[in-house]
């Protein structure tokens, strides 16, 4: 009987260890059914209703003369909607260019404008989304803004290399179905915004969760609104440009030191540019051209190493010698703008860019036939000293000294 008894524990040992494993599998596969049968459809509806995939839905919307803003959390990746925006609107005059040409606006212009800023991160991009615009509509005019880190192998090893636009960024692929679950755990989202599909609190005017918490995002025209920092909703990334001077200093980023043994501006870089605005021209398209500013103070930061970078001081110089006209603007001071009206150490905000519409009409008298250039000065006057114009269709809210630099904003009752 002991000897029946010991074979029959040492049968239960065996079998335990299986038991538990079929346990665990069974487990797993129910979490998994789970996962698909609730998670993941919770997460495409949340996705739907919140329109941060929603880029049909959103140019649709903007493209028929809704004020819609589109501000997806899912991707900063803006070629695929604003390649379908352009498509839509098949515009007369179009600013082009990296996120330093997104705050030009519709409103001052009077033909019909689409901003595509924010398309453009080196010289490739800007040729291949150019081609991308022609082949479905020829504008009459471009106005181009230029980043001086464009002109450097460290930011582009190869101005010729061929880079498609991108696209596809708004699919509802897994990684993307996970963001809402990942947002209401990192704090991103409240558990009352993770809810919102179920209690029907989005906007039908926003796309995207930025859009529908803070109203930043690109407006119908295109151009992009920095909504919660102006407005105080959320602290400044770069307060008191404390980022870009760091930066500036240590030689990072776009903001690379070039070493005494290296020919700045590149001169494969140049001629890039200069093939790309020959094809533009080639095409019987008016393009005007400038270099984007800086704030103030990055801008007398970088003066004072003027050695580090050449390829920004002697940008302007090296694009004429080739016979290209181009306005450098890199100095706020020859807007007559100053740090009050930078959203950060390099990106202007709507007055900068009306000063920039001026100054390119000053230049360009041709231009003038696509611009308001009474509403560009009477807006300069009324928000000098500001990033934004108020628009009570993007927010109730009123501009701060978001920067804390002392900055006087108009007040309600002004």
């Amino acid at each position: 009987m002991r000897l029946l008894s010991k074979r029959a524990e040492s049968s239960n040992s065996i079998l335990e260890p299986k038991a538990y494993l079929l346990c665990c599998a069974k487990t797993l596969v129910v979490c998994f059914l789970l996962l698909v049968l609730l998670i993941l459809p919770y997460s495409f509806f949340w996705l739907w209703q919140s329109g941060d995939l929603a880029v049909e839905r959103a140019v649709e919307a903007q493209s028929e003369g809704e004020f819609a803003i589109f501000g997806s959390g899912v991707s900063q990746d803006f070629v695929d909607y604003k390649l379908r925006l352009y498509e839509k609107v098949r515009p007369e005059i179009v600013a082009i260019g990296s996120s330093r040409v997104m705050q030009f606006r519709s409103h001052c212009f009077a033909k019909k404008f689409l901003n595509m800023g924010g398309v453009a991160g080196n010289l490739p991009v800007l040729r291949s989304t150019l081609e991308a615009m022609l082949k479905v509509h020829r504008p009459e005019a471009v106005i181009l803004g230029l980043d001086f880190w464009w002109f450097m192998p460290t930011w582009n090893p190869d101005p010729f290399q061929e880079e498609p636009p991108t696209s596809g960024s708004y699919t509802y692929t897994l990684a993307n179905l996970k963001k809402p679950w990942d947002w209401l755990v990192t704090g991103k989202i409240s558990f009352a915004d993770f809810l919102r599909p179920l209690t029907g609190d989005f906007r039908s005017d926003r796309f995207g969760i930025m859009a529908q918490q803070t109203d930043d995002g690109f407006g119908s025209d295109g151009s992009w609104y920095n909504t919660a920092e102006s407005t105080g909703q959320k602290a400044p990334f770069d307060f008191q440009f404390r980022d870009t001077m760091s930066q500036v200093l240590a030689g990072s980023k776009a903001f690379y030191h070039v070493p005494d043994n290296v020919t700045a501006p590149s001169q494969a870089h140049l001629d890039a540019f200069a093939e790309i605005s020959c094809r533009l021209q080639a095409r019987g398209i008016r393009t005007f051209v400038f270099i984007a500013p800086l704030s103030e103070t990055i801008y007398q930061a970088m003066r004072k190493q003027e050695g580090n970078y050449p390829h920004l001081f002697g940008l302007a110089n090296a694009l004429h010698a080739r016979g290209l006209n181009v306005l450098d603007l890199s100095n706020p001071r020859s807007l007559g703008a100053n740090d009050c009206e930078f959203i950060d150490g390099f990106h202007g905000g709507e007055i900068t860019y009306l000063r920039i519409l001026r100054s390119l009409c000053d230049q360009w008298s041709a231009l003038l036939a696509y611009v308001q250039i009474d509403k560009v000065n009477a807006a300069i006057a009324q928000w000098k000293g500001h990033v934004l114009m108020r628009d009570t269709r993007v927010s109730s809210l009123w501009e701060t000294d978001f920067m804390s630099l002392g900055c006087k904003k108009r007040l309600p009752n002004q």
